[in-house]
């Protein structure tokens, strides 16, 4: 088995379960126009201690081709979702709203918090708009 395959395994593993994360920073990096984007790989030096690592792999990217070859991201799609969000919230009255996509599905939820909430509670009344990316 090739090194290069098993980091491709690796890295594969990482997208299925941090597609999120990993699309986030790489709208970042594009956003930023970075040419290069750096990913490392690390590993706990034991598994009780939290705060040490040993650094096994540093790989580097072109954001825009990772975001088309591995992610699947369209520059293009994210604005639009981005500029559905807007217009849902400029139909909306003033106040502090709160958007969190769920967990299991492909759904945005904003919640209205109220006003007189605390700004450290993140519990809110739902409003009527979803979203679906």
């Amino acid at each position: 088995v090739s090194t290069q395959s098993t980091w491709g395994a690796v890295l594969a593993t990482e997208i299925k379960n941090n597609s999120c994360t990993l699309a986030k920073w790489t709208a970042r990096a594009i956003l930023a126009e970075a040419h290069v984007m750096k990913l490392g790989f690390a590993c706990r030096v034991n598994k009780s201690s939290r705060t040490e690592h040993n650094i096994l792999q540093v790989q580097q990217y072109q954001p825009q081709l990772f975001a088309r070859q591995n992610l699947a991201l369209n520059m293009r799609s994210m604005w639009g979702v981005l500029r559905h969000v807007i217009d849902a919230c400029v139909k909306l009255p003033e106040g502090k709203y709160v958007l969190m996509k769920d967990p299991n599905k492909q759904i945005l939820h904003l919640y209205s918090v109220p006003s007189d909430a605390n700004d450290e509670e993140a519990d809110g009344n739902r409003t009527d708009e979803g979203s679906e990316k």
